[in-house]
């Protein structure tokens, strides 16, 4: 009967062991998915405000039908959570986030690379890194 305890307990602790580690990668997973979704909507927001810039005249401070100049408003471009970088030309605008959660590969941080297009009044999200 001894021996039949002992296996219980070490299957139970393997078990236990097992439901612990699937538990924490899921929940790491989540945290992932949920900083691109976050990221992605930052990004977003972002574009609305190049269209913006891109419809006011240069006397206003725009760009006058082009994201040349283009440079987001600091509190939107930068949260407790993400950094977004923009690049802009004049038919685009380039954003690449960077989230504050760790990604797949434990050590660089969630990155997400997105693009507007004037022209085609396109979003479009170019990739997702780690």
């Amino acid at each position: 009967m001894g021996q039949q305890q002992l296996l219980l307990i070490v299957l139970g602790a393997l078990i236990v062991g097992l439901a612990i580690y699937g538990g924490t990668r899921f929940v790491a997973a989540f945290n992932q998915e949920n900083e691109r979704d976050l990221i992605i909507q930052q990004m977003s927001v972002l574009a609305g405000e190049a269209r913006k810039f891109a419809a006011r005249p240069r006397y206003m401070g725009g760009g006058e039908g082009s994201f040349e100049g283009f440079s987001p408003p600091a509190r939107m471009a930068e949260t407790d959570r993400v950094t977004i970088n923009v690049t802009s030309g004049a038919d685009w605008v380039l954003f690449q986030g960077y989230g504050s959660v760790v990604g797949i590969d434990g050590s660089s941080p969630v990155l997400v690379v997105g693009q507007y297009e004037l022209s085609s009044e396109t979003w479009s999200t170019l990739e997702t890194v780690n």
